[in-house]
């Protein structure tokens, strides 16, 4: 069976408390009003919103044998992900975050990498990825066994296949940036990134001047997620800047996630830059108005009338 989207990379619980705006002393109890479980990961929500919006996407990553692992298959499984290739491992835990949010709806995290350290080259089976309309990767920089060399290797090979890329990176907290994802620019067609983690990837301090340099590299199509800005798309022969609908905020987790996978059910649709932009976007709008990245979009009708609302 072919998928329209293949998403390789992280995939966590997130256990989101709200509103969190004070850390209890030590050793005494403090009660809060919203804790909830939700899917989380780079690669897991923008599948989960892209199968959402009525599009075929499989996740491939791993997960460990605990309760953890149990909930993330399952959910994946409930919003229409395939997860035949994802592999389940028994020495180590499935990742999962503790996710803090204070009345503002700013998040302040405890993450455990867990499983998405090991999630390796040979996980991806490649007669799977050449089914595919669109290989994405979530998650360099908390991906060591993917980092660098090897994904660029799966990138290079998916091309070959006539199978097209993308890419949402991650924070490095570790500050080694550009080496990451280096050797997979040459072999993508899209690169999504927080402006902030544009920054440090590429040196430069501009959504434009971010672009060109991912275009530099022969990117095709550079989107830079300005968060409550909008976005900004750049290709080698126009851009596009599409303002934030302007939403009440409960939880921005998981929102630059959707957005990828609103971006890429359009564009795959054969949609031109700034409709995909807008779209992505709604999805972006409606995710934050809720706690978790991936329950907030029911379908595409409803998605496409929200993104009407901003003209």
């Amino acid at each position: 069976m072919g998928f329209d989207l293949v998403s390789v990379g992280v995939v966590c619980a997130d256990v989101m408390v709200r509103p969190v705006d004070a850390i209890p002393e030590k050793g005494t109890l403090g009660l809060v009003p919203q804790l909830e479980m939700h899917l989380g990961g780079l690669a897991a929500v923008t599948a989960s919103v892209y199968s959402q919006l009525g599009g075929a996407a499989a996740f491939v990553g791993r997960v460990g044998r605990d309760g953890f692992g149990d909930y993330l298959l399952s959910t994946l499984h409930h919003n229409g992900v395939n997860t035949d290739n994802a592999t389940r491992v028994d020495a180590t835990r499935s990742s999962a975050t503790v996710v803090l949010i204070d009345d503002a709806g700013e998040r302040t995290f405890l993450h455990h990498v867990g499983a998405n350290a090991e999630t390796c080259e040979s996980d991806i089976d490649l007669d799977v990825v050449k089914q595919a309309r669109v290989l994405h990767w979530g998650g360099p920089a908390i991906m060591p066994q993917l980092d660098g060399a090897p994904m660029g290797r799966v990138f290079e090979h998916a091309r070959a296949q006539g199978v097209q890329t993308s890419m949402d990176t991650c924070y490095d907290g570790k500050g080694v940036w550009l080496p990451l994802i280096e050797p997979s620019l040459p072999h993508l067609d899209i690169v999504f990134s927080s402006f902030e983690e544009a920054r440090g990837y590429t040196g430069c301090d501009t959504p434009e001047t971010i672009a060109d340099f991912y275009l530099s590299y022969g990117v095709k199509i550079a989107v830079i997620k300005l968060g409550g800005d909008g976005l900004y798309m750049k290709t080698s022969a126009e851009s596009c800047r599409i303002p934030a609908h302007q939403v009440s905020v409960v939880d921005t987790t998981g929102a630059g996630d959707a957005t990828c996978g609103g971006f890429l059910y359009g564009w795959l649709q054969g949609w031109d830059l700034e409709r995909c932009g807008r779209l992505a976007n709604a999805v972006g709008g409606l995710t934050v108005q809720r706690m978790g990245g991936a329950e907030a979009i029911n379908n595409l009708e409803e998605t496409l009338a929200f993104m009407e609302t901003l003209r």
